[in-house]
């Protein structure tokens, strides 16, 4: 049976400090390696989810595609996955608004001694705090699954 599940988070002001939230989960534990490359939407995607891969020495260029796609408003997503437990997503940004979206995707987990039911409070005791470091409020959280 297949599934779906998301972590929706209204940060005010997030549409020009996408990076920012970026770099704070990567210090709290995330990588942008996923699977060996990183995987992240190019210039030019404009919703259509085309995505691409880039060696992992190549960050820095990512980064500045994520810098253009935010100046230009165009939607901003980078794969990343936590060190710890391999699990993580897809972690998407629509410039035109403040809200961050987490496909979770990659090695999803659940609830311990209830498999099927996405385990949300793991995701976001790594989530939370790395973003609150960041300097960023948090208005609203949506988790959902179906």
């Amino acid at each position: 049976m297949s599934r779906s599940a998301s972590i929706d988070v209204r940060i005010p002001g997030l549409s020009s400090k996408f990076q920012d939230v970026v770099a704070a989960l990567l210090e709290a534990g995330w990588s942008y390696d996923d699977h060996g490359h990183i995987s992240y939407l190019p210039a030019g995607d404009r919703g259509d989810f085309d995505w691409q891969w880039a060696r992992l020495d190549r960050w820095s260029d990512v980064l500045a595609v994520i810098k253009h796609k935010e100046d230009v408003g165009e939607l901003v997503g980078v794969s990343l996955v936590h060190k710890d437990a391999g699990s993580g997503g897809a972690f998407l940004l629509d410039p035109s608004d403040d809200w961050l979206r987490v496909s979770l995707t990659i090695n999803v987990r659940d609830v311990r001694e209830v498999p099927g039911i996405v385990d949300f409070t793991w995701y976001l005791e790594r989530l939370v705090p790395a973003i609150s470091r960041a300097g960023l409020s948090i208005e609203q959280v949506e988790c959902s699954q179906f």
